[in-house]
């Protein structure tokens, strides 16, 4: 398992950032339109604990159920899902949010992130699912990589309700 709490440089969650956060935060997580062609981000979300999650678009079936385990521990917690989609070859965004759309239950928001912002600027391997936690404030709390495992999740946990009582 790897768990990184603090201000140490990654990614999530998949973020963005909270009107507080300094400017430089903003460019590395700036909002993201999803499969309906809504807009969203981290700024979206002021106030709340927030878990970003970002993943290869190809590998999108893996975060599922990360969601449905945090979510059922913790209602109070938003969530991005962020796909970042390939870096070659030509990518047809309509063919990915049509795809996104057949794909993934309609009340799931998968933002797309077109030129990988979100992994380049956390320095994410988006082979496999990484949750950046943030604090009400926009601050990267802790993240996590990999599959859900109850090690994996006991950790990311911990920070997640530490965050919440806060």
């Amino acid at each position: 398992m790897r768990l990184v709490s603090g201000m140490s440089g990654l990614l999530l969650l998949v973020l963005l950032s909270v009107c507080s956060m300094a400017a430089g935060a903003d460019i590395a997580a700036p909002p993201l339109r999803d499969q309906f062609g809504n807009t969203d981000g981290l700024a979206s979300h002021r106030g709340a604990v927030v878990v970003a999650i970002v993943v290869d678009v190809r590998r999108l079936s893996t975060i599922q159920r990360w969601g449905e385990e945090l979510g059922k521990r913790h209602p109070d917690l938003h969530f991005l899902n962020v796909a970042e989609l390939p870096a070659e070859g030509p990518v047809d965004i309509a063919r990915v949010e049509a795809t996104l759309q057949k794909r993934v239950p309609a009340t799931v928001a998968v933002l797309i992130d077109i030129e990988r912002r979100w992994a380049t600027s956390y320095g994410l391997d988006t082979a496999a699912p990484n949750l950046l936690v943030f604090d009400r404030e926009g601050n990267l709390a802790g993240q996590v990589r990999g599959r859900f495992s109850t090690e994996r999740a006991a950790g990311i946990t911990a920070i997640i309700e530490a965050l919440l009582a806060q």
